[in-house]
């Protein structure tokens, strides 16, 4: 993928949602002190996410600025996608780190409902869609890539026009499908932890805010790490597809040979157009994605009833 797409767009994101989360950490109410403790971790591990993130898109960038070629510095596409794991594996041990109240008696389970929320429904939806759209920009990159495998390809009647500069071709599939395969094996992983975490069947909204948030937690890291992936793949893709169609076109004008296809029956450069506007929706939603709050945490049962019980006093002396 174009290293631009990191150097632009993926470091400064991951920054602002550093940001943001600091911000809702030191705006939000006052809590007692385990409910405060609980989202104080899973702050901490918001940010340390964030920043380990940055690192691996950063460190994605360097090895692509060491390309001959400075425009056509080409980061490996599978970059994204690992910079998600690294931020899904920080949320997946700070929820191993979570404190954890102790409760007398056998271990008890909470109900599927309170695992469970529209937050997170949503959010897969998202995961699944991005690698819907990287399975078809690995698919069109294959399709239209040149032997070697690093460059696109387009011929005509003989005449062969390739891109100036690295291309998503055949020779990256492989890697990039094995980066998404690592993205869904370890969101299924980080999920099961946040699921394995013991129950508070006494206290379902604080059970169900801290389970839930952890559950976005992790899946806003995947949703943003496929969507990035895909908007790499489509950004760097579709521009190059339409750039060496219209070389083609010159080449085969300038020579007695039948003309090139054109718009709109050229389905080549119909598909190059279709990726790079799927391309800039996928940045949009990945964006929004990574900014995906997660529920509020209240104050536990425990606390709320001595704070009850001192009103109930107080109104009674009242009478």
């Amino acid at each position: 993928m174009d290293a631009r797409v990191i150097t632009w767009y993926l470091g400064p994101v991951v920054l602002l949602a550093l940001v943001v989360n600091l911000a809702r950490w030191l705006g939000a109410r006052r809590l007692d002190a385990f409910a405060a403790r609980a989202r104080r971790r899973a702050a901490l591990g918001s940010v340390v996410g964030a920043l380990l993130a940055y690192a691996v898109a950063q460190a994605g960038v360097d090895g692509a600025a060491a390309s001959p070629s400075g425009e056509g510095a080409t980061a490996h596409p599978a970059v994204p996608a690992l910079a998600a794991v690294a931020g899904i594996l920080v949320a997946a041990v700070a929820e191993r780190w979570a404190p954890r109240r102790s409760t007398p008696g056998p271990r008890r389970e909470a109900a599927l409902d309170i695992r469970r929320g529209t937050e997170s429904v949503r959010l897969t939806g998202y995961v699944v869609a991005g690698l819907v759209l990287c399975a078809v920009g690995l698919l069109v990159g294959w399709l239209t890539s040149a032997p070697g495998g690093r460059l696109g390809m387009r011929e005509w009647e003989g005449v062969v026009v390739t891109t100036t500069s690295a291309y998503p071709g055949r020779d990256y599939t492989l890697g990039t499908i094995g980066a998404l395969v690592l993205l869904v094996v370890a969101t299924w992983l980080a999920l099961r932890v946040a699921d394995a975490r013991p129950a508070y069947v006494d206290d379902p909204d604080l059970d169900r805010a801290l389970r839930l948030g952890a559950r976005v937690r992790v899946l806003r890291w995947s949703a943003a790490g496929s969507l990035v992936t895909a908007a790499g793949l489509c950004l760097t893709i579709g521009p190059q597809l339409n750039d060496v169609t219209q070389r083609l076109r010159g080449a085969v004008s300038g020579a007695d040979l039948p003309p090139a296809p054109v718009a709109p029956t050229d389905w080549t450069q119909d598909v190059a157009f279709a990726l790079t506007f799927l391309g800039f929706v996928a940045l949009v939603v990945a964006l929004f994605c990574l900014l995906w709050d997660a529920p509020a945490v209240p104050s536990s049962r425990a606390a709320k009833q001595p704070a009850a019980s001192t009103v109930s006093s107080s109104g009674g002396g009242s009478r």
